[in-house]
């Protein structure tokens, strides 16, 4: 039994960490924004561009307030 909890809760780690992984970078974070503003109010788009900008010179994404306003920083720049 143990085992399996080991194997399952590994298997969730991984997947989890491939999905952060490849959602690692400011480009990425652009595209989660503009699916965001599009689904909640399309006037937060200017908003993304800025962001998108201000991401690719400090690595650094801050959501909106809207959104919890977290920042993701380590980002690829790209």
């Amino acid at each position: 039994m143990r085992r399996i909890f080991v194997a399952a809760f590994t298997a969730v780690f991984a997947v989890v960490f491939a999905q952060a992984a490849s959602a690692a970078s400011c480009s990425s974070w652009r595209a989660t924004c503009v699916k965001r503003s599009t689904s909640v109010n399309p006037s937060y788009l200017p908003q993304c561009d800025a962001k998108f900008n201000a991401c690719l010179s400090s690595g650094c994404f801050a959501e909106g307030a809207t959104f919890g306003g977290a920042a993701h920083c380590g980002l690829t720049k790209k």
